[in-house]
């Protein structure tokens, strides 16, 4: 009895710090922080390269540069690269009439499919003077001091080789528009009390020396090139200042789901793929990782445990069942004042939406939900970097 009885706890536990633990401990540093500077040093302004992979992309090329061209940075420090890979629709064509009066950008045909093999392509031709790296999707919509900030960034901090945009999703789901609110605080958070676990794929910008070209292997580069920089002991930073917005999103349930199933299946993989190194991480970093790995890797094999278990106990009456109860009805109390917290910090913070009912436990318990599906899942299906794009029509 004592066995069963230390084994559920144990199963509480692990419950609790995967989903309100460590939520509460990113809270209590980010308090008592004694100063978490976001102004970043002016006038900084290293050579940048920015790197847009698309692929059937036509529709948003008009969009697309039109917003590029509206991005404060000197002319004679920027280079761009619209890196087109084997596209059918017409999207080359539109480039090249596009950009035709943009000195300094250009149209590369890769001649390869997939993102990754498309930003390898993109890497090797980088000007040998080249400090920063971006890369913006197609879809994404950035505010026109995002690169200056981006510099400023990296200028005002030796220790950071990532930095993340904020971005927000346009006309979506409801649910959509709370999970990424969500997604980043917690972001926001890590950034602040030592380093972002990830960044985002819509924008982000990287020291060129932290990486010459991504494995061939790599599902998501947004996720590799965080990891990257944290596993080496540097720091990736969610900019807050740095905003933008992706213009395609899920319009659909399905599509919502299916696309975060997709997205997380290939967080985990790379999560795996920096396992051997866990020894040689700093001590922030381990605490970040190993809490990742466990909501993937852990918790669903738990859960199905946790439940038989209460029930068994529920049925047992006595001091099992009030056990239970007692564990079951913290477990849920917990849930609710982390995603309260969440809520009330990007309100507060970054202009955040509250909205009744959905607005603080639905998209909590369903990104969780997500989290489990790809873990159990996980054996069965993997990811691969020729990525499928949201459908808006």
């Amino acid at each position: 009895m004592f066995t069963a009885i230390s084994t559920y706890l144990l199963m509480v536990v692990l419950i609790w710090w995967a989903y309100c633990g460590y939520i509460w401990l990113l809270f209590l540093f980010y308090v008592l922080s004694p100063t978490r500077c976001t102004s970043c040093r002016a006038g900084v302004r290293p050579r940048m390269a920015v790197l847009v992979p698309c692929y059937n992309e036509a529709a948003m090329v008009a969009r697309k540069v039109e917003n590029m061209r509206t991005l404060s940075y000197p002319v004679e420090a920027l280079e761009v690269y619209f890196l087109n890979g084997l596209s059918t629709d017409g999207t080359g064509e539109a480039l090249v009439q596009a950009i035709a009066d943009q000195p300094g950008w250009r149209l590369i045909e890769t001649g390869v499919s997939g993102k990754i093999n498309q930003l390898n392509v993109g890497l090797a031709l980088l000007s040998a003077d080249v400090e920063i790296v971006v890369n913006t999707d197609m879809d994404a919509v950035l505010n026109p001091d995002v690169l200056e900030r981006f510099a400023q960034a990296f200028a005002s901090d030796e220790s950071v080789a990532v930095v993340g945009a904020n971005i927000s999703p346009g006309q979506c789901l409801g649910i959509e528009k709370n999970y990424w609110e969500n997604q980043n605080t917690l972001r926001i958070l890590e950034s602040a009390v030592y380093t972002s676990s990830i960044v985002v794929a819509p924008c982000y910008a990287f020291l060129r020396t932290l990486v010459s070209a991504f494995p061939e292997d790599c599902v998501a580069d947004d996720i590799y090139i965080a990891f990257k920089a944290n596993t080496q002991g540097l720091r990736t930073r969610y900019l807050v200042e740095a905003k933008g917005c992706e213009l395609r999103c899920p319009t659909s349930a399905e599509q919502f789901m299916s696309h975060k199933f997709r997205k997380g299946n290939a967080f985990f993989q790379e999560l795996l793929r920096v396992l051997y190194m866990l020894p040689r991480m700093s001590y922030w970093w381990k605490v970040i990782y190993l809490t990742k790995l466990m909501q993937l890797a852990v918790i669903p094999l738990v859960l199905p445990y946790f439940c038989f278990a209460t029930l068994s106990f529920l049925l047992s009456g006595g001091g099992l069942f009030n056990l239970a109860v007692l564990c079951c009805g913290a477990l849920l109390v917990f849930m609710i004042a982390s995603s309260i917290c969440i809520n009330r910090f990007k309100v507060v913070h970054f202009n955040g939406s509250r909205q009744r009912g959905q607005g603080i436990l639905v998209p909590f318990l369903v990104a969780n939900l997500i989290l489990i599906l790809v873990g159990l899942t996980y054996p069965l299906y993997r990811q691969d970097s020729n990525y499928r794009k949201v459908r808006t029509e």
